[in-house]
């Protein structure tokens, strides 16, 4: 590097961008971040009420061979505490402990469809084939983040052995790509069955995504002080490397040929490079094409349209109670990291036809018919709960437990809502409509011992994320997607068409949770430490 650093700004402040500022400091690069909030951390954020804390975002972390690797690499110390999962419907439950729980799993099933033994019978050994392929992904820390490359001994007994492993997985995952609800309708008939197996995943995941997931289960981490801790730990790294990050800087212009991005207090920033670690369809919204060559115009046109067009994933409600019962309690009731659904019918025809009528026809409707819906759709959904000081006892008053409970839910149902003028409303009959669902199930007479409630919607996480649709892992699988969404692909997945424009996050590549997202954020280093280098050598 020239005495003169190269100037890269990034925008946004979410994994993504911390990890691509973080790595950068490192190379010796000026960097900048910018974010439109007044806290680092994008959709990840741990809430404090009263003496309780609550996660938002991601109830706990997946490694995926990732995440420990690269805070490592990072030299960020961090404690990780266990987190198990557990799995139930109605009063049967069971916890996550290896492969060999898929025997119990299918012992569940049985008893609640006996019905469909036989074809319980042909879907667990599939899920336990693609979840075999999974952990080859999830096995081996991304070699880029070992600092092994020069040992023999690693490369070839372990790098080369599992990267036939891997490439071998990439071509049976290809084999299983087709849309979870297609590839299990020819497994069974039985409608029920199959909501169980998959209503917990966005619509039309891929199947070996959805049917492999269950290797993924034991793959959870939970950071000691809640999932923002390892934002501030990113933070603090790129502060104390010299980098500098602004807050409350929401941008509202990018001019590639000017190299500026400016702010919509009027304040401009010029770059060397960008990167855009934010919600794609803003960075489309706010460019400003001008006085670029025709060409690269066109590109940008092409690419702007396709981004606009596509649609994020579904979004999620969230409860957040706070609980006059110990821990205790709950650890007998699936413990800290549960996927609970109340009941075996599953949710049928009010997920699919029934909600895509309700969004097209909302003006016809009545509010006590979308209420209607509502409550059907409670009663028959799958629950993600989280209870996170029974990972870290520090996360709730002794004596008392905060539990989060979340479900998937379309941002554009509550849109329709919101403009109805019924918001405040539809959030609270959620509210109390799942207390209710769990204080008569799994949690019984929870509902008198609440000490307080609130809750999150994909409208909140919208406006505090800024992410399109309130979607929290990017693109939906609905309709074309419209970035690289291939793992052998993935390098590429930092380009953009824009001159000096890289993108990262859980936007820039499909599916993406958080370590996708860091991951994104590296390469788009590597493409701008790659482009310098390129550049020297002229």
């Amino acid at each position: 590097m020239t005495e003169e650093k190269t100037k890269v700004v990034i925008v946004g402040a979410g994994m993504a961008g911390l990890t691509a500022a973080a790595y950068l400091m490192k190379e010796n690069y000026e960097v900048l971040v910018l974010d439109k909030n007044d806290k680092c951390g994008g959709l990840l954020r741990t809430i404090q009420s009263g003496d309780f804390f609550f996660d938002s975002g991601p109830r706990a972390f997946v490694n995926s061979g990732i995440m420990k690797p690269m805070l490592k690499d990072l030299e960020i110390d961090e404690e990780f505490l266990e987190n198990k999962i557990s799995i139930g419907v109605e009063d049967q439950i069971f916890r996550v402990e290896s492969m060999d729980s898929l025997k119990e799993y299918e012992k569940m099933l049985i008893n609640l469809y006996p019905e469909s033994t036989d074809d319980i019978k042909k879907i667990i050994p599939i899920m336990n084939q693609l979840s075999e392929y999974t952990g080859v992904l999830y096995e081996f820390d991304n070699p880029n983040f070992t600092h092994l490359m020069n040992d023999k001994n690693y490369i070839f007994k372990k790098l080369i052995p599992w990267t036939f492993k891997f490439l071998n997985t990439l071509i049976k995952f290809n084999q299983f790509k087709m849309p979870m609800e297609v590839f299990m309708a020819r497994l069974t008939d039985n409608q029920s069955l199959i909501d169980i197996l998959i209503q917990h995943f966005f619509r039309k995941t891929p199947t070996y995504f959805a049917l492999g997931y269950f290797y993924v289960y034991f793959d959870y981490f939970y950071p000691k002080g809640g999932t923002a801790a390892v934002v501030d730990l990113l933070k603090t790294k790129v502060l104390d490397g010299g980098g500098e990050i602004k807050l409350n800087k929401q941008i509202v212009s990018v001019y590639p040929a000017e190299k500026t991005v400016t702010d919509s207090s009027g304040e401009s920033y010029s770059y060397d490079q960008l990167i855009w670690a934010a919600d794609l369809k803003s960075l489309y919204r706010f460019l400003n094409p001008a006085r670029l060559e025709a060409e690269i115009s066109a590109k940008i046109e092409t690419e702007s349209q396709a981004m606009l067009a596509s649609k994020g994933a579904e979004s999620v409600f969230i409860l957040f109670l706070a609980v006059d019962r110990p821990t205790s309690y709950f650890q007998t009731k699936g413990g800290e990291h549960m996927f609970y659904t109340p009941s075996r019918m599953g949710l049928g025809q009010t997920m699919r036809l029934e909600r895509e009528n309700l969004v097209k026809d909302f003006e016809s409707k009545t509010k006590e018919e979308v209420f209607e819906w509502v409550d059907q759709y409670c009663a028959l959904n799958t629950y993600e709960v989280s209870i996170p000081a029974l990972r870290d006892t520090a996360m709730a008053p002794e004596g008392k437990t905060g539990v989060m409970i979340s479900c998937l839910l379309d941002y554009d149902v509550v849109e329709k809502i919101e403009k109805a003028g019924w918001y405040g409303e539809f959030k609270e009959t959620l509210e109390n409509r799942i207390t209710s669902i769990f204080s008569e199930s799994i949690y019984p007479g929870i509902a008198d011992d609440i000490l307080f409630k609130f809750s999150s919607t994909p409208l909140t996480i919208k406006q505090v994320s800024g992410s399109s649709e309130g979607a929290i892992t990017g693109w939906s699988f609905e309709g074309n997607v419209p970035v690289v969404n291939k793992l052998a692909d993935i390098p590429k997945s930092a380009l953009t068409p824009i001159p000096e424009v890289y993108q990262a996050g859980q936007w820039a590549y499909s599916p993406a949770g958080v370590p996708i997202a860091m991951l994104t954020g590296w390469y788009a280093t590597q493409k701008i430490l790659k482009e310098a280098k390129r550049s020297r050598g002229k």
